[in-house]
């Protein structure tokens, strides 16, 4: 039995890791922030304001990831706005879009420590967590633009035997009839759609008994500047008596736009003329083993971007020159070096700033 809590606390897990969205109406242009109020609800999905959060999605460039041309995003959480500016980004995100279907590629990303762990542990020496997740990554249409709106269509259907039971893990999505959002930046005509993960246990001949279900309700709007503009994933009260296991509730939670920002129009190797100095996070990030480094230069002058370890010894130069006034990127290699934690750090004479990244393999 607590094999199969495990198993499905680390399904609506990857919903709140991995639930943020995509459009056909995605922002296709590198570089913007999006920045969010991320509100808790109660078990009565009232709104927790006293635990509010801040949210940042980070889109950086349009590059191949997985076989597909994927809108890349860095994400990342903070008590407040100010402590948002001095934390990293910490996950690599990846959306494509082709005619009217708008794909997500589903990751275990930072799951996957915790899953080895699992494994480790000798829960079930018949059942992998690692595997399992493993064999879930993929690209899919989450987003069917041309679907009838209010019919649900399946994504994905799993069946899978953990600690003697027959488990089935269902990833599904429903368009909705499009509806106006009201925000801070204004109302908007949005899109929208119920994306849903189910975890049901197989008794035949009984039909399937649900143990548990979450339903995000994303709001997509097709207006310069904005993508995601809502997304409310409800408190889920989870019932398990059936297997021995006392019910519990895992939090909802309300995030919704209020600022946006477009720092530079492009990537272009130092032709545009940023009005700050930037060191953005390198993507992706966990990498293996290559991953780029976007920076931004406002003045002319020298300009350092070193790799260190986690002592702080010198790995790498990338940078070391005279630059002007500019944004550029550069890729780092990291093929002869092993797992872990890196720094690198920008220094020029007006500023410096250090970031971390992290090696997979």
């Amino acid at each position: 039995m607590k094999t199969i809590l495990i198993f499905t606390c680390l399904l609506i897990s990857s919903v709140f890791v991995y639930s943020q969205q995509g459009s056909d109406y995605f922002y296709q242009e590198p570089i913007v922030e999006f920045t969010y109020d991320a509100i808790p609800l109660d078990s009565l999905n009232n709104q927790i304001t006293s635990e509010m959060f801040k949210r940042r999605d980070l889109f950086v460039d349009i590059a191949e990831y997985e076989g597909k041309l994927a809108n890349i995003v860095l994400t990342k959480n903070a008590p407040t706005i100010d402590s948002l500016e001095n934390e990293p980004y910490l996950d690599s995100l990846f959306y494509n879009f082709d005619g009217t279907d708008g794909y997500e590629y589903f990751q275990i990303g930072s799951l996957e420590d915790f899953l080895i762990s699992l494994d480790s542990a000798g829960i079930d020496s018949n059942f992998s967590f690692l595997n399992f997740f493993k064999s879930l990554q993929d690209w899919y249409s989450v987003y069917r633009y041309s679907a009838t709106v209010n019919e649900g269509y399946t994504l994905l259907t799993v069946d899978t035997l953990v600690a003697g039971f027959n488990i089935r893990f269902e990833y599904l999505g429903e368009r909705f009839t499009d509806e106006t959002v009201n925000t801070v930046k204004g109302s908007f005509e949005c899109k929208k759609f119920l994306i849903s993960f189910k975890v049901s246990l197989i008794l035949p001949p009984l039909p399937p008994l649900e143990l548990l279900s979450t339903k995000d309700t994303v709001w997509i709007v097709p207006v310069d500047d904005f993508w995601m503009v809502q997304d409310i994933v409800p408190t889920n009260h989870i019932d398990l008596s059936l297997l021995g296991i006392p019910p519990f509730s895992i939090p909802g939670l309300t995030t919704i736009i209020v600022d946006t920002l477009r720092i530079i129009a492009n990537v272009d190797d130092g032709q545009s003329t940023p009005t700050s100095y930037q060191l953005s996070q390198n993507y992706p990030n966990p990498f293996n083993p290559s991953t780029t480094i976007i920076y931004s230069i406002k003045n002319d002058g020298i300009v350092n971007l070193i790799v260190y370890d986690i002592q702080g010894n010198e790995l790498a130069t990338l940078v070391n020159s005279e630059k002007p006034s500019g944004v550029y990127e550069i890729e780092w290699n990291a093929s002869n070096l092993p797992s872990g934690i890196y720094f690198y750090q920008l220094k020029t004479k007006e500023y410096i700033d250090t970031k971390k990244m992290l090696l997979l393999k």
